[in-house]
């Protein structure tokens, strides 16, 4: 039987110990935004080592759900916690030692050279009146050679294509150390090069304990990458289990209100979706008579 998420049981008693091994924890969390109910009783874990990826519609609350783990969107109820604290609970410098994120706009302001935006991932780790040390200094130039970025290094990021800006936001928060990465849509306007450099970067950081979830719109790509899918719709979760269980016609059906066949990719081995022109309730009426 394939494994699913699911909130934790009321009826289970939590082990703190084992609560802090877990990097997230999203328990039945609701949020409410301009009097409208955004996510329903959203549950999940993001485990070391493990990707996490959130598929769905437009306007399904991926990104809201992104925010909240982040502390940048209260929650109507429900709790999440980082490595065994309640986010709430957090102060924004601690929030930014346990989760990293990298935004679909890849636009960044002023003439900063790669390197020197590169290193605005490790403020979480400086004191106000502190400069960086070995440890920053080694961390950022880690996210450089692990992005591909070091002989871009003193470039203005202003100089550099849509592409390398996104190479340039996840090593910022790479350099960041953290031991979770929330990615929204990272490939959204990249081409297939760009998309699967990128991924196969997440892929190697998250291959390497990081936790990762990320909000993908490319459903083979998520296949391909993901350990885990989260299948929302109108905020709620229709399915989440292995992308083998929960990319099937019936949910995708269900959450894009769209037809389309599952078929194993020759090559990668993972779920492939192939859309197809849906049937309209009139023709098919007409088969009758």
């Amino acid at each position: 039987m394939a494994r699913r998420f699911s909130s934790i049981s009321s009826g289970t008693a939590r082990c703190t110990r084992c609560e802090r091994s877990t990097p997230l924890v999203v328990d039945d969390v609701s949020v409410d935004l301009g009097g409208r109910r955004v996510l329903s009783e959203v549950s999940l874990t993001a485990e070391a080592g493990t990707l996490v990826g959130l598929i769905g519609p437009n306007g399904a609350g991926k990104t809201t759900l992104l925010r909240a783990i982040r502390n940048g969107i209260e929650v109507a109820s429900g709790e999440i916690t980082l490595t065994g604290q309640s986010v709430p609970g957090l102060s924004a410098r601690e929030i930014g030692r346990r989760v990293a994120t990298v935004p679909q706009e890849t636009a960044l302001s002023f003439a900063f050279s790669v390197r020197e935006a590169v290193a605005m991932g490790r403020h979480a780790h400086i004191g106000r009146f502190e400069a960086a040390d070995e440890t920053d200094q080694a961390a950022v130039e880690s996210a450089l050679d692990r992005t591909s970025l070091t002989e871009l290094a003193n470039r203005p990021v202003t100089d550099l294509s849509g592409g390398e800006r996104q190479r340039v936001l996840l090593a910022r928060a790479l350099a960041q150390a953290t031991p979770v990465l929330l990615l929204d849509e990272p490939t959204a306007s990249l081409d297939i090069n760009h998309a699967i450099r990128t991924l196969e970067t997440v892929r190697s950081v998250v291959d390497d304990g990081t936790a990762a979830v990320a909000a993908i719109h490319d459903l083979d790509m998520a296949a391909r990458y993901c350990d885990r899918l989260v299948l929302l719709a109108d905020g709620e979760i229709v399915a989440a289990g292995p992308p083998s269980a929960v990319l099937t016609s019936e949910t995708l059906e269900t959450a894009f209100d769209a037809t389309a066949v599952v078929s194993q990719d020759d090559v990668t081995d993972a779920p492939r979706v192939t859309a197809l022109p849906g049937v309209d309730e009139g023709d098919a009426s007409d088969t009758d008579g």
